[in-house]
């Protein structure tokens, strides 16, 4: 232990080794004291009050330091939360928009075939005499071996898809027919009526 004097009261000081503080016994004087112990400064109550209110401030203001950090996470948390939302709408409406578009190809496609197959016969429908009717005749065969959907006959009311009945009926045509088209449900030829004409 070293011994100083009290500046106010002359009475001999008594320091601890690794104390910042000295208090005389005597008056209650505090001393604040380096760290060789040589230099001392007398503590009054001003002094007391502005050290106080320092670490007072330093406390308030660590206090208030967290409310702009936990301000800072809960806007970053709602910035990431809400840009995955506006992500997972984004990626659900590209979603949505692909499949649109592939249903819209896939019908064009349908389409495209639908009028396609159908193009082959258009010109059939009307009035036909044996001469014209003989190529509608070979149209449906042709198709019917090119094609998965099979054109059916109807000749004067008997329905014929077997390619060697329609050859037969080719070869006995005379005069003139009257020929309509039937579709099925998804629009496609699938029935040519023939009927004689008396």
């Amino acid at each position: 232990m070293k011994k100083l004097n009290c500046s106010s009261c002359g009475a001999t000081l008594e320091v601890e080794e690794n104390k910042e503080y000295a208090v005389c016994k005597h008056c209650g004087s505090r001393y604040k004291l380096n760290e060789d112990l040589n230099v001392n400064v007398k503590l009054d109550d001003n002094m007391k009050e502005v050290l106080n209110t320092g670490l007072g401030t330093f406390n308030h203001t660590l206090k208030f330091m967290f409310i702009p950090i936990i301000i800072f996470v809960i806007i970053f948390g709602l910035i990431v939360y809400f840009g995955f939302i506006n992500t997972s709408k984004n990626k659900n409406v590209v979603e949505n928009n692909q499949k649109q578009i592939e249903e819209q190809i896939n019908t064009r496609q349908e389409n495209v075939k639908k009028e396609m197959f159908n193009f082959q016969f258009m010109h059939d429908n009307g009035t036909k005499s044996a001469f014209f009717l003989e190529s509608t005749l070979d149209e449906i065969i042709q198709s019917n071996k090119t094609y998965d959907r099979k054109v059916t006959l109807v000749f004067n009311g008997k329905e014929v898809i077997n390619e060697s009945e329609i050859i037969d009926i080719k070869h006995s045509l005379k005069g003139n027919y009257e020929v309509s088209l039937n579709y099925d449900e998804e629009g496609y030829i699938n029935k040519i009526v023939v009927n004689k004409i008396k």
